[in-house]
């Protein structure tokens, strides 16, 4: 731009000032945005005044689409209704044993919760049988418990009810965290939701909830604010739907898992649950590994799942992943044959991602991917 003294006519005829005269080039692009198209220096041009109108209606658009998503963001995620549960009916000779049940006392019922039979006019919601075992759990796993006294370590956790181990695996691109639980009874495997554990609707990081409810042991839920499906929660009816894969625990604590279909709600009103989870998927079909699932997540990804192999006897698995040279994460399939190999008769698939966290005695186990986010609730294992 070079400074000229010269006649104004633009604004006022016959007066003189200086003024910005610009060059033939600045000139032309002050009118005209010149394309160049290939290498040829050839191009057309488009008039800058016709191309504003569509770049506001652009502008517009995209505000608009924010405006809706940050909607979206507070509504699901900041501003949560909260719910507090009904009570459910227990089996009238509840399987629970009682913390103060002697050994041998004959109060636990066997364990009738299979995987739902292939056969379709079987494929509804089997309640637990409410006979009662001749060996309660406490009995049965009698060398996994102490007489009384707590014995811990940085890696396990013993007394009169409740045995934990947790095992560190690495191998290439791939790090997991399986925690292997004995229990005397279920009360000692319960959950709880974030800020109030008996009202859903809160958020908060695994820790912080495990230690607000004095876990021993606990890994994250299945996100159950944000998804959908049936809420049950120590025995309280949360949210009564069908929606995918859930994951049924019983009051003689056997485990099952139900596609939608096969889910019948009435029944677990009827009879009582005291645990249902939702999210998915299921892991394994009759104790038999899976291909197939009823989930779009079936690549390499941080998980967070539970294995049943008998009741009184589970495991929580964390897995670690896109953490590159450090874990990868577990695929779909690849996290079904897991729980095959170790040997579960069932197994389900809970909130992953960045959500995966395990926290053992106030300490968190795993390095979650991106440090971790806050969840809504968690599965633990508690003495109290």
């Amino acid at each position: 731009m070079s400074k000229v003294y010269g006649q104004d006519n633009r604004q006022n005829p016959g007066s003189k000032r200086y003024y910005d005269e610009p060059d033939s080039r600045a000139r032309k692009a002050s009118v005209n945005l010149g394309i160049s198209s290939g290498g040829s220096g050839g191009g057309r041009s488009l008039n800058f005044k016709r191309k504003l109108p569509i770049a506001a209606v652009i502008g517009i658009d995209v505000f608009f689409a924010a405006l809706i998503m940050l909607i979206f963001f507070i509504t699901n995620y900041v501003v949560q209704s909260e719910r507090v549960g009904s009570s459910l009916p227990a089996p009238s000779n509840s399987s629970s044993v009682e913390a103060t049940a002697q050994p041998g006392d004959g109060t636990t019922p066997t364990d009738a919760g299979t995987e739902s039979s292939t056969d379709p006019a079987a494929q509804t919601t089997q309640q637990p049988s409410v006979t009662a075992d001749s060996v309660s759990l406490r009995t049965k796993f009698a060398d996994k418990f102490t007489t009384g006294a707590v014995e811990k370590t940085d890696t396990t956790y013993k007394d009169a009810n409740i045995s934990i181990t947790i095992n560190k695996v690495q191998k290439e691109n791939l790090t997991y965290f399986l925690a292997d639980i004995y229990v005397a009874d279920i009360q000692y495997f319960k959950t709880a939701f974030a800020k109030q554990p008996d009202v859903m609707g809160g958020r908060e990081s695994t820790n912080v909830v495990a230690t607000e409810n004095n876990a021993i042991l606990a890994i994250n839920g299945d996100h159950c604010v944000d998804n959908n499906g049936p809420v049950i929660r120590n025995g309280k009816l949360f949210r009564d739907e069908t929606f995918a894969d859930a994951l049924v625990m019983n009051y003689d604590g056997s485990m099952q898992t139900y596609s939608a279909d096969q889910l019948d709600m009435n029944a677990i009103k009827t009879n009582g649950a005291w645990q249902v989870w939702t999210f998915g998927p299921m892991l394994l079909k009759d104790g038999q590994p899976m291909t197939e699932f009823n989930s779009t997540l079936m690549k390499a990804n941080p998980r967070t799942a539970v294995g049943y192999y008998e009741p009184g006897h589970y495991c929580f698995l964390v897995v670690d992943g896109r953490q590159a040279g450090y874990s990868d994460g577990m695929t779909m399939q690849e996290l079904s044959q897991f729980f095959y190999d170790a040997g579960c008769k069932v197994a389900f698939n809970l909130d992953g991602g960045q959500s995966s966290e395990m926290v053992f005695m106030g300490n968190l186990v795993n390095q979650p991917y991106d440090g971790g986010r806050s969840t809504t609730d968690i599965l633990y294992i508690t003495a109290s």
